[in-house]
């Protein structure tokens, strides 16, 4: 038998070398896979690492009692022994102690933390020497930062005292990359105060001290420590443990850690979650991917088997009548084609080895090794054995034929029920994913293989109709004449062979355009969340005093408002209630970026929310502000019950509410409050009367306010009783419980008055510098309409309402979800401190150095996101990686789609040739014999616009796109049309060209065995 199985192979070296090339392709497919999910999960991991914050990537333990001393190793107390245990294999420990406290310089004070931590004399340049461990008796070794040096007054060999410790100072250190996750962030090196000095060094005067790993105290008593250990996630765990051991072993650490009541913070769980969530949805891709390029494989081989089989069919009819036994049959039909199957495993495991190889050069984020390994081998096996598989399954059909169906020139059709069940199969398949995927939620089970599923139901059943139409067009145009188009139609829509081939070809084109242009949407989908989350081309957070001094700083820096604008962002889109956007508006057209998924013009929005304000500020300068005023109520009814005056400012510090040493007494009298901040001018908020008891009416005469340098110097008068008793000035901070008059005459002034109740809040006035309720921009999606009143969280938090001057779909930063106001009218409303997250966006013509200008003007730059670089982030993750793969398996199927035209083509060549020779004889046209390969690829290139269409429209939505599943901006409707041509014609050509080729190479065999 076995001679008999090699003889077949020599005598049918084509097919046996087809059957190869093919199983070697569905191995390759299948061993690619792994390789490429292993090879993409490693990046992702890497990548994640390398932008995740501090805390994402440690677990910290920390002793919950303190122990008298100096902070020194703990590596040999039982603390550290507990660590030891609790800590699983792999994880980096560095093991520390610290104590809180003050340190005493002769130049000034630090509030600061005397730390030991392992390993940080690698981290840090010195001048002088790392601190040394010390015998009882000295003066205990410590390295301070440069800054912490300059703000004690001390160098390298001076003293200071940390708590009531006297301490040396062995060295003054520097940090080589602050950004290490050593420093966890801020924790060591601590960021300079907003307003401060700014200089290239990194770190404040409150960085970490570093003492030494012993230092004994002469009384240990005077300062407390307790132990940490920092267990540090690193790239080479990842290559010893899975996600999941790692998911499983912090869980377990959290749970033992808080036995032993050493706690465990940490958020490397997090971290864990979205690799894990990232690598699923890359692996789901890749699947769906080599699976499609796995099944065209087997196709193909079906079709190409299949079609040699049917040639074979007479020999094999005659072998049955000369009593050859079917068994024997079906054991040359396996062995004949097991050969090529057991070739392919190796081969197709370098060949899927060498694709990984390439994608992963070219689509990941960071360098990975691909590597086989046993999961590779067993796919590319089940790979080749679903090849061999097909091609049992193609010859099935023959191999249990009667003798008289195999002795029959053209094979009998399949009718009834077998001709249509897997027309149901296939369409009842691809309804039920479709149904999955438009149902909602993130996509899963059938809903992932969707869009294959549907291009599959409708390739098969537009072959079909492609047959019908093929031989009723064809009949037609024999009849008037047409010989060539119409002989070739007739041609194949008889020969049944051709039907999967249009399938297949159909497949193919609908699979490459759906798959192109899902990823030319992504690629705008990308782009387009970019540019809304972002808001800016460029977005830096800051520190500021205050919001006026985030404004006076921004525009300081770009006086003509082209490059720089300041705003406040305070919310989430995710969190409840309303987020909000604070802009200097007079420059938000010209800075942020725009978007037509706003729904409205940047331009509009800033005009809408900065109407002219309906009074000027009232500006204050000098360190004392006196209020004259006049009381009039018993203060002998009151019996106790305090009436205060109480003055909101706000000023380049923030805002502050600042009382006077003196209660309000009846009769007139001059009240004074200390107001060092406004030396250099600050602004009057609010005045305010606290009486949270009025036994009776009580009347307040605001008469005249003045500013001064110091106790008893020159006054100003920054508002005279006229001007107090201009109401237009001022507005009511509860009209319903108290009212407001103007005094006339010589005493001219403005009138408060209070009646009798018990109030939760002081009455008062505000200043009317800007205009109230707010004039705000609103999401349609929060409800109100235009013109209405929208509860919010002001700028300093406080409850308010805004009045809706405009409706946008979306806003910059916000998404679908917020409001948008004007920055100075919010802060000049505003009556308390800071609230949310103070940034600077920049235009694309910043200057280079536009960060060194912010730190001049006291900003402190504490990191910055570009529209570019969140951009990239996007395409780096699972999704994204998923799709370039997609691109890369919907272009190898434009390959094997081009095989299967040349297997068919060979498969019944000489059938057709014999026919065609004969047509010939009796006077068919030359220009008639061309093969008429060019219409199944018509005909697939019409079915697979036309699928690529429907399925786009099915399933364009359930997408998955994005890692996290969501997106402030709709997916763009549809792909750009010139990057799908791109794909799609030289695709067209490929089978165009290959059907050209195929069809001269029939027209030169038929001249040459017809003589003409």
């Amino acid at each position: 038998m076995l001679t008999v199985i090699w003889g077949a192979i020599a005598a049918r070296r084509a097919q046996a070398m087809a059957v190869l090339l093919l199983a070697v392709l569905a191995s390759a497919a299948a061993a690619a896979a792994p390789s490429y999910v292993a090879a993409a999960g490693q990046a992702l991991w890497r990548y994640e690492l390398s932008t995740a914050q501090p805390n994402e990537l440690r677990t910290r333990l920390a002793d919950p009692v303190e122990y008298p001393g100096m902070a020194g190793d703990p590596t040999r107390t039982v603390f550290a022994g507990k660590v030891r245990q609790l800590t699983p294999a792999g994880f980096d420990v560095v093991l520390g102690a610290q104590s809180g406290g003050v340190a005493a310089g002769r130049a000034g004070t630090v509030t600061s933390n005397l730390t030991y931590r392992a390993g940080v004399c690698e981290r840090v340049t010195v001048t002088g020497a790392c601190p040394r461990a010390i015998s009882r008796g000295e003066l205990p070794e410590v390295m301070v930062s440069t800054h912490t040096a300059a703000r004690l007054g001390v160098a390298v060999g001076d003293q200071f005292t940390f708590g009531a410790v006297p301490v040396r100072v062995a060295g003054i250190y520097q940090p080589l990359d602050v950004k290490d996750p050593f420093w966890l962030g801020e924790e060591f090196i601590r960021p300079p105060p907003a307003d401060s000095t700014s200089t290239s060094i990194p770190g404040s005067a409150e960085d970490a001290i570093f003492s030494a790993e012993s230092s004994p105290l002469v009384d240990e008593q005077v300062i407390l420590f307790r132990s940490t250990a920092d267990l540090y996630a690193t790239e080479q765990l990842l290559d010893s443990r899975s996600i999941e051991d790692l998911q499983a072993a912090v869980a377990v650490l959290e749970r033992d850690g808080s036995r032993e009541g050493l706690g465990a913070g940490t958020s490397l769980p997090s971290l864990l979650d979205r690799v894990t969530l990232q690598r699923g949805q890359l692996a789901d891709g890749v699947a769906l991917g080599a699976g499609l390029l796995v099944l065209l494989c087997w196709l193909v081989l079906f079709v190409a088997v299949g079609s040699a089989a049917d040639q074979r069919r007479p020999e094999q009819g005659l072998l049955l009548l000369r009593g050859v036994q079917r068994r024997r049959l079906w054991a040359l039909a396996i062995g004949e084609h097991t050969v090529p199957v057991l070739v392919a495993i190796p081969l197709g495991c370098l060949a899927g080895l060498a694709a990984a190889q390439l994608l992963a050069a070219h689509t990941l984020p960071t360098h990975v090794d691909v590597v086989v390994d046993a999961t590779t081998i067993g796919f590319a096996t089940i790979g080749a054995v679903g090849a061999l598989a097909a091609v049992l399954l193609a010859q099935a059909r023959m191999m249990s034929a009667p003798v008289v169906d195999l002795l029959r020139r053209v094979p009998a059709r399949v009718r009834g029920w077998k001709a249509t069940i897997g027309d149901v199969v296939a369409v009842s398949i691809a309804v039920a994913a479709v149904v999955q995927l438009r149902s909602g939620g993130s996509p899963s089970g059938l809903a992932l293989v969707a869009p294959v599923a549907g291009a599959l139901a409708a390739g098969v059943l537009l072959a079909r109709v492609a047959m019908i139409a093929g031989a009723a067009v064809g009949a037609q145009l024999l009849l008037r004449g047409r010989t060539a188009v119409g002989l070739a139609l007739v041609q194949v829509a008889r020969q049944p062979r051709f039907r999967p081939l249009i399938a297949l070809l159909t497949v193919v084109v609908a699979m490459l355009a759906f798959t192109v242009a899902t990823s030319e949407v992504a690629s705008a989908a990308y782009r387009d969340r970019a540019v809304v989350e972002v808001g800016a081309p460029r977005v830096v957070e800051v520190d500021a005093t205050s919001r006026a001094h985030l404004l006076t700083a921004v525009r300081a820096v770009d006086p003509e408002g082209r490059f720089a604008m300041a705003a406040v962002v305070s919310g989430s889109p995710d969190a409840a209630g309303t987020p909000l956007l604070a802009v200097d508006s007079d420059r938000l057209a010209t800075v942020a970026a725009p978007h037509p998924s706003y729904g409205v013009s940047l331009a509009d929005i800033a005009r809408d929310i900065h109407p002219p304000a309906p009074g000027a500020p009232v500006q204050l300068r000098g360190r004392q502000l006196i209020m004259a005023l006049s009381a009039d109520f018993d203060a002998e009814v009151f019996a106790g019950n305090r009436v205060r005056l109480a003055i909101t400012i706000s000023g380049r510090n923030g805002t502050r509410v600042v009382l006077p040493r003196d209660d309000i007494q009846p009769g007139q009298k001059d009240y004074f409050l200390q107001v060092p901040e406004c030396a250099q001018g600050c602004r009057l908020v609010k005045v305010e009367i606290d009486a949270p008891v009025v036994v009776r009416k009580v009347e307040i005469h605001f008469e005249e306010l003045r500013t001064a340098e110091a106790d008893g110097g020159s006054e100003t008068v920054v508002l005279t009783g006229a001007q107090l008793a201009d109401l237009q000035r001022w507005r009511l901070l509860d009209p319903n419980d108290t009212s407001l008059n103007a005094a006339s005459g010589t005493k001219a002034g403005l009138v408060l008055d209070i009646p009798e109740a018990r109030r939760a809040r002081p009455a008062g006035v505000g200043v009317v510098d800007a205009p109230f309720p707010l004039p705000v921009y609103l999401t349609r999606s929060k409800g109100t309409g235009l013109g209405g009143s929208h509860p919010y969280d002001g700028v300093d938090g406080t409850p308010t309402n805004g009045s809706v001057r405009g409706l946008a779909d979306r806003l910059p930063r916000l998404g679908g979800s917020g409001l948008i106001v004007d920055l100075e009218y919010a802060d000049r409303l505003a009556v308390a401190s800071q609230n949310g997250n103070e940034e600077v966006w920049l235009a694309q013509s910043a200057p280079a150095d536009v960060l060194d200008r912010l730190r001049a003007q006291g900003l402190v730059v504490r990191g910055e996101k570009t529209i570019t670089r969140v951009r990239e982030d996007f395409d780096r993750q699972g999704a994204a990686l998923a799709l370039r793969f997609n691109v890369f398996a919907a272009l190898a199927g434009v390959l094997i789609g081009a095989a299967g035209l040349v297997a068919t083509a060979s498969a019944e060549q000489r059938t057709r040739v014999a026919m065609l020779v004969a047509l010939r004889r009796q006077g068919l046209p030359p220009r008639a014999v061309r093969g008429g390969y060019g219409w199944p690829v018509v005909f697939a290139v019409g079915s697979g616009a036309l699928v690529t269409l429907v399925i786009w429209l099915l399933t364009r939505r359930g997408q998955r796109l994005f890692s996290d599943g969501r997106s402030p901006v709709p997916l763009p409707d549809w792909p750009d049309v010139g990057r799908l041509l791109l794909f799609a014609v030289p695709a067209v050509i490929l089978f165009a060209l290959t059907a050209v080729v195929l069809g001269r190479i029939v027209a030169a065999s038929v001249r040459r065995r017809s003589g003409r």
